[in-house]
């Protein structure tokens, strides 16, 4: 059975989320017949340079043949470059153009993207090279002088959510919405992750409940953080307290999972209820919007932000402690009656 990820991959301008402006672009180049070259599609992991290059080939060449896809990280020499410039100089038999699609090129070696520079500032008419690339940054000046690029943007939590929820419709699935809802805003933008995240969860049960999501996806749960913050706060209060922090943190520890990620994790939940103290809106933080009730009563005591600001500060220190530490919990449950004590 395919993967989710390449069962729903878009095939045309229409499916691809969140590049408008570059769709747009492409578009009115194929309508005025000024095709390029050579294009360079940069952009984070999973936002549809790949995905865009194959659409326009397929646009350029009416649906006739594939386009050459090549993985510069594992053919990035000379010799490989070398061989790519011969194949280019002949015509594809089986369509208009010959179009190569030379994933990750910023893998390709100094020597190699010397070997490409004539080729690039003078192309066969019939031959299009497009570039796809998370480091342009890498890629000489020398070359991107000679190439349309285009700057991919992360695609908006909307965008994904609603991808999502049309995958979540085709396939069967159940009680997904809020679980696309925050598979969404931890996807980073990232499309392909965020599919991948869904592909995963939806292996356990067709059920995508939020409990599900976050087990499945290694998170902690999000009760756990509301009852360790709710009791850190108390324990402010009243020093009486302090042993349901300990109490917390020691079940946590013994459900065996990895400590180094929890204060990580548990640091994101912290900045998250900072973000819902200053706005008031789930919407900015990456937590499931059915926890508005909850995460109200956490943050609703005076000088809240000062204090979960302590808590972050708190936390950067023991994540920089504890980075080699091979049995981190001592030292977190330390920090913690740290932070109580003040």
């Amino acid at each position: 059975m395919k993967a989710l990820s390449v069962k729903y991959r878009p095939e045309t301008f229409e499916d691809i989320c969140g590049q408008n402006s570059i769709v747009k672009i492409l578009e009115r180049q194929l309508e005025k017949n000024r095709i390029k070259n050579c294009y360079l599609f940069c952009g984070p992991s999973g936002t549809g340079k790949t995905t865009i290059g194959r659409a326009l080939a397929k646009r350029i060449n009416n649906g006739k043949g594939k386009p050459i896809e090549i993985d510069a990280a594992s053919n990035n020499g000379v010799d490989n470059i070398r061989n790519i410039i011969a194949e280019a100089q002949t015509r594809s038999i089986d369509s208009e153009y010959k179009i190569f699609i030379i994933d990750e090129c910023h893998a390709i070696s100094t020597q190699g993207w010397q070997a490409f520079l004539k080729t690039l500032e003078e192309p066969p008419e019939k031959t299009i090279f497009m570039f796809c690339t998370t480091n342009p940054e890498k890629v000489p000046v020398t070359i991107q002088n000679r190439v349309m690029k285009f700057n991919l943007s992360k695609v908006p939590t909307l965008e994904i959510k609603s991808r999502l929820e049309y995958i979540c419709q085709q396939e069967g699935f159940k009680n997904y919405e809020e679980s696309c809802d925050y598979i969404a805003k931890i996807s980073n933008g990232g499309v392909r992750d965020a599919i991948a995240y869904l592909d995963k969860v939806s292996d356990y049960s067709e059920s995508l409940d939020i409990d599900n999501t976050l087990n499945i996806l290694g998170n902690y749960s999000y009760v756990d953080f509301l009852d360790l913050t709710n009791s850190i706060v108390d324990s402010m209060i009243d020093i009486n307290n302090e042993k349901k922090v300990l109490g917390v943190l020691e079940s946590i520890d013994s459900s065996g999972k990895d400590m180094k990620n929890f204060v990580d994790q548990y640091m994101s939940f912290v900045l998250d209820l900072i973000k819902y103290s200053l706005f008031k809106d789930m919407s900015v933080t990456k937590l499931p919007t059915s926890l508005e009730d909850k995460v109200k009563y956490a943050v609703s005591f005076e000088g809240n932000v000062s204090v979960f600001n302590k808590i972050v500060d708190s936390l950067l220190n023991l994540k920089n402690q504890i980075r080699y530490d091979s049995n981190p919990a001592l030292s977190v449950k330390v920090a913690f009656i740290q932070i109580i004590r003040g």
